[in-house]
């Protein structure tokens, strides 16, 4: 279901930009809850909310807050949202599995995030693999960035365009803060939606903004059948929050098997 156009630019690039994919009242939703929870410790949160690697509590430090699904309708309705499982659908060839969503909130003048990721050459993990051929783009690990915030020109995320191909590592003097075309900061706006390979090299700049944190919902997906998080699936004890869909787009599955989800998406997709 991606165009033409957007497969030529993931193939070249490693990730596309959805503008404007989700609404501006969820959003702003987003929004409050993250400047609500990113306020409180971890044992003020409803369950099961909690920020990823139980770090201690400061307001100075990104805080990673994982679960949210479980917690807000609005959160669960991003992770089912038509345009981005357009873009999910054609990337995993229609075997879809959400492995989990981080709320991010990266603290008002903030420091960057390292670059990370990158193919080096070699064979390639299939749990975290790239392919083209054929007209057809498939990656088995994706990353979903929904951004409640603004991001200044420059600022936020950045990417190693072409790196997801590379074959070979990339050098130790190439850091988020190297120029264009090394490194790019796409124009990225509240409501856009980035979708990349986690194969791509990519990282944060600096967040200069000391008036308003850059937020995040970042959500990763995989194939149902190769996956970075083997076992995963919706939690126990907590899985009656969401709606059933969402609970088996979670679920591991072999790659002849078609989700309901994936069926009643691909049928209103292409009725449009």
């Amino acid at each position: 279901m991606m165009t033409p156009y957007e497969k030529w630019h993931f193939d070249l690039m490693g990730y596309i930009v959805l503008p404007g994919a989700v609404p501006k009242e969820d959003i702003a939703r987003m929004r409050q809850l993250a400047l609500e929870w990113a306020a409180k410790p971890d044992e003020q949160l409803t369950a099961p909310l909690a920020s990823y690697g139980k770090p201690a509590f400061d307001v100075t430090k990104t805080r990673p807050i994982m679960h949210v699904e479980y917690v807000d309708p609005v959160f669960q309705r991003a992770l089912l949202n038509k345009e981005i499982m357009r873009v999910v659908l054609t990337l995993t060839d229609n075997c879809p599995q959400v492995l989990l969503s981080s709320l991010q909130v990266y603290p008002a003048g903030g420091g960057p995030g390292p670059l990370h990721n990158g193919a080096a050459g070699g064979i390639q993990n299939p749990a975290n693999q790239y392919q083209a051929a054929d007209g057809r783009v498939f990656a088995t690990f994706i990353n979903v960035g929904i951004c409640v915030t603004d991001s200044l020109r420059g600022e936020g995320f950045v990417a190693v365009p072409g790196s997801h191909k590379s074959n070979f590592a990339c050098p130790e003097g190439i850091t988020v803060d190297s120029p264009a075309p090394l490194v790019i900061a796409p124009d990225i706006h509240a409501g856009d939606v980035v979708i990349f390979t986690e194969l791509l090299r990519h990282g944060g700049r600096n967040w200069m903004n000391k008036d308003e944190p850059r937020i995040v919902l970042y959500t990763r997906y995989c194939t149902s059948y190769a996956s970075w998080s083997v076992g995963y699936r919706a939690m126990g004890e907590h899985a009656s929050k969401l709606p059933p869909e969402l609970a088996e787009l979670m679920e591991p599955a072999g790659f002849q098997h078609r989700k309901k989800v994936v069926t009643r998406l691909l049928e209103e997709l292409k009725a449009k």
